[in-house]
């Protein structure tokens, strides 16, 4: 019979399979098996909300006989899913606990807890009941965490030492490490520990760490972390830190640091309250939220700030069903029937706060029903608005605004700015200086080596050098120009500069010119005011300010590199060199050249002294221009911008 009776139930032919079962109960009602499976056959038909109250009642039928079976628990927590409202929530949450009590491990009940509110006493029960598995890995582990969103730091991190001692170094350890300190303030310590959970990402089978910064991954990023083996974990995170370090001169990554800061705040101020509300769980619920949409526009209009927040164009709606997003809630595009609330656990206010901080400005309407925050993002005005739809109804009556603040775009603009602020972030620490940044390429002491100068202003901070997968190959902090040794091709660029106490930052992928080709080939060309006659690379690198701006009075070196010159029969290279000054904007070229010779060598430096006069003043582009006289080849190198004042 129960052979029979699952099979039913897998073809889904529910109603045989509950004629089954039935009498089958009717003869015995302690036959625990057929409780459970009748329990499933009505959890199929969950359609019907009685019914899946039904199905756990069978279920708690079945618990009372037989309460070591955590399946039992577990398909009450399912009943609750089904449900959803306050009441599954508590069924959720009450078969989870359950579960807990007998295997911390089970099933997939840590991904379940994520979709139901957990507040104080949520959290302290769970870690009650996990207190009782001690020296259990993922009890010890879970507990940690849970302790970390109570603020328990102290009680965490005994618990984690623990594991540290027993020999758990895993990433999940060094991971939940790192959020305590975090989070408690020690940033030193947290930015070691985090290093640390890195390193050892690939062991991270809970999947703390991506728990840990999903909020803030792009859609590019969470399809490559879905793609990734656990070989390629440590890869990720290092790329995913990488390309968000704000600030190069100081030791660590302070984004790391100020992430964690935002997951603290946004978890006490902006956590998600009804997560198995229908609006998180249906399609066609967030559908109807459409109909509210009056009362918020009203709402926002009545701001009158000019600029910041557009008034609402007559054809709006049609404009959003144009681009395919449709009415709902201001139509954002959900990743799938499951709301983006719901699966991270805060509302509207809370995913974009931890992308990007605490807005510049922030309107607060009718009793926090709704909200408008103002943003500038690369220079660019972005405003966010949010309001409580996830109980909202509207009828003849009127609108009635409730439930958690989801992000409510009231214009068109601001469904392109919704859009961005959920899936981009940036850091909160600011960078007004200007940087202005020059780099040359010039051949190394090895073959295949590039010595490769980056010149700033202003000229005291850092910088780094990344491949395009944002693996650090150097960095060089102190004074301008910062000096790399690295192979040719594509690389990422970052120069970040420091004067008093303001922060200028430059980011941008640069292309290293290969020198190293066996034929004519020169290097960059340096400009900068040298005393000095006998002055070589470095003192000219040095003499040369990121702004290329230069005092039209002084005289000025030129330095550059010639690679591969072929010889005569007497051994000399012979050649010629053409400087030609192309005013920016148009105007006549000043051309300066010379014919040299020069014993053959695989470096040639080419060096020259414009004294005042040589060149008007004014802004140019620099083109140098070598023919070599022996096998008639011709190689150019190319400086813009340079401005002779």
């Amino acid at each position: 019979m129960y052979a029979r009776a699952e099979s039913l139930l897998v073809a889904g032919d529910l109603t045989e399979a509950r004629a089954l079962l039935q009498p089958a109960l009717e003869r015995d009602r302690g036959d625990v098996r057929a409780l459970v499976l009748l329990g499933r056959v009505q959890l199929a038909e969950a359609g019907q909300s009685d019914w899946t109250w039904a199905a756990w009642d069978l279920f708690e039928e079945a618990w009372e006989l037989s309460p070591d079976d955590p399946e039992i628990a577990y398909l009450q927590a399912q009943a609750g899913l089904a449900a959803g409202g306050k009441d599954g929530e508590w069924a959720i949450r009450d078969g989870l606990y359950r579960i807990w009590n007998l295997d911390p491990s089970y099933r997939d009940t840590w991904q379940l807890w994520r979709y139901t509110y957990h507040g104080k006493d949520e959290l302290e029960q769970a870690v009650t009941i996990l207190a009782r598995h001690p020296g259990n890995p993922t009890a010890d582990l879970r507990r940690a965490q849970l302790l970390i969103e109570l603020g328990k730091y102290v009680e965490a991190d005994r618990l984690l030492a623990a594991r540290v001692e027993a020999g758990d170094l895993s990433a999940a350890v060094w991971a939940l490490m790192a959020q305590s300190a975090l989070e408690a303030g020690d940033t030193a310590t947290g930015l070691a520990h985090y290093a640390a959970a890195v390193g050892a990402a690939a062991t991270d089978s809970l999947g703390i760490m991506w728990r840990q910064v999903e909020t803030i991954a792009s859609p590019e990023e969470d399809s490559a972390w879905a793609a990734a083996s656990p070989d390629e974990w440590e890869a990720f995170y290092s790329k995913f830190w990488a390309q968000r370090e704000p600030h190069l001169i100081t030791k660590g990554n302070d984004r790391v640091a100020e992430h964690f800061a935002r997951l603290k705040r946004a978890r006490r101020n902006y956590r998600l309250l009804h997560p198995q509300a229908a609006f998180h769980r249906s399609p066609g619920r967030r559908n109807m939220v459409a109909n509210i949409s009056p009362t918020v526009f009203a709402m926002v209009q009545s701001l009158g700030v000019p600029g910041i927040l557009p008034q609402m164009s007559a054809r709006l709606e049609a404009d959003l069903q144009a681009t395919g997003v449709g009415t709902d809630v201001r139509a954002l595009p959900e990743p799938d029937s499951i709301s983006r609330y719901r699966r991270y656990g805060f509302d509207g206010r809370g995913l974009i706060y931890l992308r990007f901080g605490e807005p510049l400005r922030r309107y607060v309407m009718d009793g926090g029903q709704v909200e408008a925050w103002y943003y500038e993002v690369a220079g660019d005005p972005m405003v966010a608005v949010f309001a409580r739809a996830t109980a909202a109804t509207a009828s003849g009556a009127g609108t009635s605004l409730g439930g958690d603040m989801v992000v409510f775009p009231t214009t068109r603009p601001q469904v392109r700015h919704s859009v961005e602020l959920l899936e981009r972030d940036t850091t909160s620490i600011e960078a007004s200086l200007d940087v202005y940044a020059w780099v040359a390429t010039f051949r190394g002491p090895a073959t295949g080596d590039h010595i490769v100068y980056v010149g700033a202003t202003p000229d005291s901070g850092a910088a780094a050098l990344w491949n395009l997968d944002w693996v650090e190959l150097d960095r060089v902090a102190g004074a301008s120009p910062f000096v790399f040794r690295t192979g040719p091709g594509a690389l990422r660029l970052g120069v970040d500069v420091q004067a008093g106490e303001q922060l200028g930052r430059l980011r941008a992928e640069v292309r290293i010119t290969n020198l190293w080709r066996d034929r004519l080939t020169v290097s960059s060309i340096l400009i900068g005011a040298v005393t000095d006659t006998g002055f070589g690379r470095d003192e000219v690198a040095a003499a040369m300010p990121g702004t290329r701006r230069f005092p039209a009075g002084a005289p000025l070196a030129l330095y550059s590199e010639i690679y591969d010159l072929p010889a005569d029969a007497a051994g000399l290279a012979q050649y010629e060199v053409e400087y030609a000054f192309v005013p920016e904007g148009g105007g006549e070229t000043v051309r300066i050249a010379f014919d040299r010779q020069a014993l053959s060598n695989p470096t040639i430096p080419e060096r020259i002294v414009l004294a005042p006069g040589d060149v008007p003043r004014g802004s140019y582009q620099i083109t140098m221009t070598i023919r070599d006289r022996v096998a008639g080849r011709e190689e150019h190198s190319t400086l813009a911008d340079v401005e002779l004042r």
